[in-house]
């Protein structure tokens, strides 16, 4: 009998169900009493319960952060943009933190150049060196759809406001939910026109295309 294929826990075996996990993801919700601003998620399962969702950003704790909770309002992860950073590049962290002791990873994009889709890449926070990174996640318009694959992590498709999800087995849901949120900022600020510098070169790193 073949040995089942290895959990991905980066935030938390908790996180890693031994199923394929269905979320509906939507854009712009009502957290709690407030309204985000268009930049707010909420990921809800199949019965419709509210999973996992970003505070507003008027209560975040500084700007350019993003706070990701739970179905009980308990932060998750914190993920911050870089200060002092020309590249789009975003730090995450455990529970309601941004202490470097509390780091799980970073997110940057891969290049300057123009691209049909936008590329990250995410280095776990014991990849110090981050000559490459752990994993590469490639988002590509087409029209008014937008297809996202996180191929060994889940598979999306986004159109409008609503992301339908299916993260993989074994794969941590409140992990590849942080890259949702963070792969939306980083466009939005792409959008923006903010400044990035090139990135340095690397070897590949585990691609996802």
């Amino acid at each position: 009998m073949a040995a089942p294929p290895p959990t991905l826990p980066v935030v938390g075996q908790q996180f890693c169900e031994p199923h394929a996990v269905d979320l509906t993801v939507t854009r712009s919700v009502t957290t709690g009493f407030f309204k985000d601003d268009g930049g707010g998620f909420a990921a809800t399962d199949a019965a419709g319960a509210v999973v996992l969702a970003t505070e507003p950003r008027f209560i975040s704790r500084e700007k350019g952060r993003r706070v990701l909770v739970d179905a009980d309002g308990m932060p998750l992860l914190s993920m911050r943009r870089k200060a002092y950073s020309l590249q789009y590049t975003w730090e995450v962290f455990r529970g309601d933190s941004t202490n470097a002791n509390r780091l799980l990873f970073t997110v940057r994009r891969s290049s300057l150049l123009p691209q049909l889709k936008l590329e990250i890449n995410v280095f776990l926070a014991g990849n110090t060196m981050q000559n490459a990174c752990d994993f590469r996640i490639n988002q590509q318009a087409n029209d008014e759809t937008i297809n996202r694959k996180f191929s060994g992590l889940s598979d999306m498709i986004f159109v409008g406001s609503k992301f339908s999800v299916t993260v993989f087995p074994h794969v941590d849901y409140v992990f590849v939910m942080a890259l949702v949120v963070i792969l939306d900022e980083i466009a939005r600020d792409i959008r923006r026109g903010a400044v990035i510098q090139i990135s340095t070169s690397q070897r590949p790193g585990r691609s996802t295309r």
